[in-house]
């Protein structure tokens, strides 16, 4: 006879980490081994048993510098660990909702363009008729190019060697690397070879409505999604605003406004734009690379970080700290011309 226990055991309560969570264990299996002098997939085994080592006919690899039978589910670990992100980031919010590709081992990848007009779109056929063909559009194809996206956090030996350090790992990488997406995705920059051009590059801003309250609100929200339906967008569109505004416009918007509000504190206050989310198309690589090293020195900024000499300077090894640096491959564009639009100053 079977009895069912009056309370669950620990092994009943196991469950599979989500796959943001590996690759937050492969760095803090990195952190631990470059302590420890054991390999980062020993470590990760003492630390997190076999949950976080991909097995294999060969050998294991972790999802860190994985091999190619696993970069599938690198993928997922890297757009989990983005989609983390979505708490800080506007960024990461409209990469979760636009297209996905995977960028391993291309130098530039075409992304059709999207079919826009009646004369692009499918025929009634009749019985016995010969459908027609349509050529793909690259007229307007996004055109992705891979670009380094680093990211060095410092942890001190005693919290490296914390039992809360995957947690740590993976709070802060994925909050550094969304504010980063924020940065450059969000502006009007020109792409060049460190980064990919801004979503807002070569659209000139809308004038905002003067006098504030809410017919300035009204009428810059119609001008801007105007401005899309001029370009056969907007039936898909996302709200990007920053802070003040984007709280004015939940407060305001009923339950009936169907397009999504999306607030980013990367934006400056005034800023609002709109996006054709089904026109965005973003890549990363399947794999995280992680290094580690207590003996260099840092340049303690995030903003415009420089080589040496450079304050503030911190060493690593006189301040006993370790130094983790993530590394992926990212891109993002748009499949349409001006499938984005945007103002400055809103008054409301």
């Amino acid at each position: 006879m079977t009895v069912a226990r009056p309370f669950p055991l620990p092994s009943d309560m196991q469950r599979s980490p989500r796959a943001a969570s590996l690759l937050a264990r492969a760095g803090a299996a990195y952190l631990k081994a470059f302590i420890t002098g054991a390999t980062p997939e020993q470590s990760a085994k003492a630390m997190f048993g076999d949950s976080t080592i991909i097995k294999a006919a060969t050998t294991p690899a972790m999802l860190s510098g994985t091999p190619q039978w696993a970069s599938n589910l690198g993928g997922v670990a890297v757009y989990d660990l983005v989609q983390d992100a979505t708490t800080v980031s506007a960024a990461a919010d409209l990469i979760d909702r636009g297209l996905k590709v995977n960028m391993d081992g291309v130098a530039e990848v075409y992304i059709p363009g999207r079919a826009l007009s009646a004369a692009a779109a499918g025929q009634w056929v009749a019985e016995g008729g010969a459908a027609p063909v349509r050529a793909l559009n690259f007229s307007n194809a996004a055109i992705l190019r891979p670009r380094k996206l680093a990211v060095i956090t410092t942890y001190s030996r005693e919290l490296a060697d914390s039992s809360n350090i995957e947690e740590i790992v993976r709070a802060m990488n994925s909050e550094a690397a969304g504010l980063a997406l924020d940065l450059a995705m969000l502006s009007n920059s020109a792409g060049d070879a460190t980064k990919p051009a801004g979503l807002l590059f070569n659209i000139a801003p809308l004038t905002s409505t003067a006098g504030g309250g809410q017919n300035a609100m009204a009428q810059d929200l119609e001008n801007l999604f105007a401005a899309l339906a001029t370009n056969g967008a907007g039936k898909t569109a996302a709200i990007i605003a920053a802070m003040p505004q984007a709280v004015r416009l939940m407060m305001e918007a009923g339950p009936k406004f169907n397009f999504d509000i999306i607030p980013s504190t990367a934006l400056a206050t005034g800023t609002v734009i709109v996006v054709e989310v089904a026109s965005f198309v973003s890549g990363f690589s399947s794999v995280a690379d992680f290094s580690v090293s207590r003996a260099g020195m840092v340049h303690l900024e995030d903003t415009t970080p420089g080589d040496f000499p450079a304050a503030p300077i911190k060493s690593l090894f006189q301040t006993d700290l370790i130094g983790l640096k993530m590394t992926l491959d990212a891109a993002w564009g748009m499949r349409a011309a001006n499938h984005a639009a945007w103002l400055t100053g809103a008054t409301w």
